[in-house]
């Protein structure tokens, strides 16, 4: 998975991803989100080649390190796991590699060399725990520690090494007009059609009018740039990111003001207006906050399941997250948040009671609010730009 492939990723890597697993310090505190007077929120702890794994027994801490349900290794990395009554003893086999761990018991094998254990693994609410950290990395797995989100990250694969895209000013952001051709765009501009190409992820059979195309560095300043038609200028700076990863979600469209028929605990055709843009992805992909600022509202709404608000830190905006399945333990009514920070995992919450799901397809919801009058506005061309500021591409 790659998160924000832009030159702000060694921001992100410095917040989000730069401390491995195995300091004990790290897990201090670690505590399930909440908003006061409410009940307690879903939460994600573990997130496994780019999708949060939720678990009916939540991991634990013991001594400084993450247990988690013996089932969310195997369901998820494709390692082979038994368990021996008698002897109470788990085996995890992957490819040539074995470890044998035993319950209550600090000590392992792994291909039959034997290993002191920081913890045990355990028993808890009919559930077997072992190990996170000790058995992927005896895996050849990579396993990191989100501390600010309070997350654990394992990726199977090694990921490459990831480019980082140069900032791309407004005044080269070029919107695309009725009738344009990637040629034309790029005669007027001086630049090679093939690095447009390129660039953007992009050809005339996926060309339409309002998108937002990033120009070379070759490139004259765009003859319809997007700072010419966005007035909340402050949301074009290099701060903010896009609110997913790269290659998680499908290519996505303008649908803030098309008519929606949920309203008031029951359906009624174009009952309202939708206040947002809808981004269709895979349930349990992460979401990530667009900038810096503080979380107002985290819990359940009726037309936005599982959502969190939050106010930039200039305090002009709010910023919408909403349908999603659960959030990352570290958030919290009040708490500070930073650009880039997993806020939680796309779900397909919402319309009607807390707990509600399934009633459309998983996607996340994103929205702008001004914040002194509450009033929405359309966030599709803000959404594009930091995308392609974040290098983030959809997948194909």
């Amino acid at each position: 998975m790659s998160v924000h492939v832009n030159r702000r990723s060694r921001r992100l890597a410095g917040l989000a991803l730069g401390v491995l697993l195995g300091t004990s310090t790290l897990f201090t505190g670690m505590a399930p989100a909440h908003a006061a007077g409410t009940t307690a929120l879903p939460t994600i702890s573990l997130l496994i080649d780019g999708k949060g794994v939720a678990s009916d027994v939540k991991p634990t801490i013991e001594n400084g390190r993450m247990l988690v349900p013996i089932r969310a290794i195997a369901e998820n990395t494709g390692a082979a796991i038994s368990y021996e009554d008698a002897t109470q003893t788990v085996t995890v086999t992957q490819g040539t590699n074995k470890i044998r761990l035993y319950i209550g018991k600090a000590i392992g094998y792994v291909n039959e060399k034997r290993t002191i254990l920081d913890a045990a693994p355990m028993i808890s609410k009919g559930r077997t725990l072992i190990p996170l950290r000790f058995v992927s990395q005896s895996l050849g797995y990579q396993v990191e520690w989100d501390k600010r989100a309070e997350v654990a990250i394992v990726n199977t694969k090694k990921s490459a090494g990831q480019a980082v895209s140069a900032t791309v000013a407004p005044s080269r952001m070029y919107v695309v007009q009725p009738g344009d051709t990637l040629g034309e765009i790029a005669k007027v501009h001086g630049t090679d059609e093939d690095d447009i190409k390129k660039i953007n992820g992009i050809d005339d059979k996926n060309l339409y009018p309002g998108q937002l195309i990033a120009l070379p560095k070759d490139a004259k300043d765009a003859t319809h740039p997007v700072s010419a038609l966005l007035k909340e200028t402050p949301l074009l700076a290099e701060d903010y990111v896009f609110p997913l990863a790269s290659n998680s979600y499908e290519p996505y469209g303008d649908s803030y003001g098309n008519g929606r028929d949920w309203v008031d605990g029951h359906y009624e055709e174009n009952a309202r207006s939708h206040e947002g843009v809808d981004i269709m992805t895979q349930k349990g992909n992460p979401v990530y906050s667009v900038c810096d600022g503080y979380i107002n509202r985290l819990g359940w709404n009726e037309y936005g399941g599982w959502r969190v608000n939050i106010t930039d830190e200039s305090g002009n905006y709010r910023l919408y997250y909403a349908h999603m399945e659960a959030y990352a333990p570290g958030l919290e009514l009040g708490g500070y948040v930073k650009a880039g920070q997993l806020l939680g995992f796309v779900g397909n919450t919402g319309y009607g009671p807390t707990g509600t799901e399934g009633q459309f397809d998983p996607h996340l919801h994103f929205g702008l609010y001004y914040n002194d009058t509450g009033k929405s506005f359309d966030p599709y061309m803000y959404l594009q730009y930091w995308e392609k500021e974040s290098g983030s591409i959809p997948a194909s």
